[in-house]
């Protein structure tokens, strides 16, 4: 298996999951944590594109001697291992999401909440001040942590 971390989150995390023992994963599988390009120890690239990203990880494969793995991720990673897997569906045994789901928020609240917030974030006069900035702010977005 190749596992793949979410954007701002270290591989190396994910360390302590698959080697404790009473998850046993390690009894039947070999796991690969990698980074992707532009993350922790990985090469940097101007291009963060994912099919170069999928790319890389068939290299990766190829440079191991892999002819065929899981591919799973959190969640920057899970969509990374399932966009590698669609292009690659003959060296793909199968695919673990953790958080990764390809969901359509639009459906949920909090995203018509957010949308709220940036379309008027969106309206405010840049030439504000800091104090007029604030005010307008509270005065359009009600919630202060998104404020």
């Amino acid at each position: 298996m190749i596992w793949f971390s979410d954007l701002v989150e270290p591989v190396e995390n994910f360390i302590p999951f698959f080697s404790a023992p009473e998850h046993k994963i390690l009894d039947i599988r070999n796991v690969w944590l990698l980074n992707i390009r532009n993350m922790g120890d990985s090469d940097h690239h101007g291009s963060f594109d994912m099919a170069d990203i999928s790319n890389d990880i068939m290299r990766f494969m190829d440079s191991k001697k892999l002819t065929m793995a899981t591919l799973g991720g959190h969640g920057f990673g899970s969509k990374v291992a399932l966009a590698t897997a669609i292009n690659n569906m003959d060296r793909c045994t199968g695919v673990i999401n953790l958080e990764g789901g390809p969901l359509d928020h639009r459906f949920y609240d909090a995203y018509h909440e957010i949308v709220e917030y940036v379309r008027a974030a969106n309206k405010m006069d840049l030439s504000m001040d800091h104090s007029g900035a604030v005010s307008y702010l509270k005065k359009n977005i009600p919630c202060n942590k998104w404020r």
